[in-house]
């Protein structure tokens, strides 16, 4: 319930800081006759912007700033792979070599009960 209204209170502080940026919507809304026009001058204001801002977030990624840094990014991501895969396989690995080692003392242990059990029916017959 907290994550709510915390996404709540930041779409409030979203829309009053967008609505007291924008002297035209003010005006705008302030003359609307009901709410229906209100939604509908918020509504083309909002999609004006939002494609403003569309444009200026395509031309930030394409930045070459934004590029180099991406590139730094994927090789970063890269080498921890790598590292992360060889502490992987190195686990992997020593687990194996553990179970190998308690199969073997499983099977000697296996071989002394069947000596005993095969040496107490021969007793017992």
């Amino acid at each position: 319930m907290k994550k709510l209204s915390l996404l709540v209170g930041a779409l409030g502080g979203t829309f009053a800081g967008y609505l007291f940026s924008n002297q035209r919507l003010r005006e705008q809304l302030s003359k609307a006759k009901d709410a229906e026009a209100a939604a509908k001058i918020l509504g083309k204001h909002l999609g004006r912007d939002g494609k403003k801002i569309a444009r200026e977030v395509q031309a930030f990624v394409k930045s070459d700033d934004v590029q180099r840094n991406l590139t730094k990014a994927k090789k970063f991501a890269e080498q921890k792979l790598k590292v992360a895969k060889r502490e992987v396989k190195e686990l992997m690995d020593s687990g194996v070599e553990e179970a190998k080692r308690a199969v073997k003392k499983g099977a000697k242990e296996a071989k002394g009960t069947v000596k005993r059990m095969t040496l107490k029916v021969r007793r017992v017959r």
